[in-house]
């Protein structure tokens, strides 16, 4: 039985797994459990809130944010099942709206951590011969923007991206990973097959070893892209949302936390 409440917030994913079941297995079985059971309650929230990601869309084609209007067109096993999910959850017999971050940044993240592990070296990496645009969000503006989904009335199914305005490219991530940090980082550029290989290898390992594998074939097809880019304006408009953080403030402000947490 679960305790009556109002909205229900799920935060719950994985996004490094052993293989394309397992992706599904989490991010789509899992979600598609959890709302059977919520039918079988004797109450129904009045919003139901999705973690999604802007995975589910795919890329960016031509470099031009996403918005909501357009089609998804997801190209890994991870971005089709958070897909799967939300397509599912607009038959659910109360509303929901599902929410598509870009890459949160924040303390705390074990993913990101190695990001700043590595500026700390003065050594990042980029895909040769790509400039990557991607669409990021600050930990805080993301919880903000939770909060404004809570709390909205309405009766019917929503969909929205969540992401700090501004584009954000590899150059200029590293950059700021690195004043994060004190140090002047140098991009080394990596080419696509020693990507894909490394990638192979680190998946043939983790089945070996049981450990994380987060360099898999779908982290490999994320980085490979041009952009993954989105416009959060339909919240911003909607919900009266706005990010206050930029990418220097967002990056600064995770590692005085990590360090905070002693982690870097």
């Amino acid at each position: 039985k679960i305790p009556e409440c109002d909205v229900v917030i799920h935060l719950a994913g994985l996004i490094g797994a052993k293989n394309e079941k397992e992706y599904f297995e989490h991010n789509y079985h899992a979600t598609v459990d959890f709302i059977e059971c919520l039918k079988r309650q004797n109450w129904i929230p009045k919003r139901f809130l999705y973690t999604s990601s802007l995975a589910a869309t795919g890329p960016s084609p031509s470099e031009i944010p996403l918005t909501e209007e357009m089609a998804p067109e997801p190209i890994e096993p991870y971005g089709k099942a958070k897909l799967k999910s939300e397509e599912y959850l607009k038959n659910t017999p109360f509303p929901v709206t599902s929410f598509r971050p870009g890459i949160v940044l924040g303390a705390g993240d074990n993913n990101s951590l190695t990001l700043f592990k590595m500026a700390k070296t003065g050594i990042g990496m980029k895909v040769a011969g790509i400039n990557q645009k991607v669409s990021c969000i600050d930990v805080e503006d993301l919880v903000e923007a939770i909060v404004k989904m809570a709390g909205d009335n309405s009766t019917l199914h929503k969909t929205y991206f969540s992401v700090n305005s501004e584009i954000v490219d590899m150059a200029m991530l590293w950059d700021a990973l690195g004043k994060s940090v004190g140090k002047k980082v140098f991009l080394v550029p990596l080419p696509k097959f020693f990507l894909f290989n490394v990638a192979m290898a680190s998946t043939f390992f983790s089945k070996i070893f049981h450990f994380r594998n987060q360099i898999d074939h779908k982290m490999y097809l994320q980085m490979t892209q041009k952009a993954f880019i989105c416009s959060s304006e339909k919240l911003q408009k909607e919900l009266n949302w706005k990010p206050r953080y930029n990418i220097f403030e967002t990056v600064k402000r995770a590692a005085e936390g990590y360090r905070k947490m002693g982690q870097l």
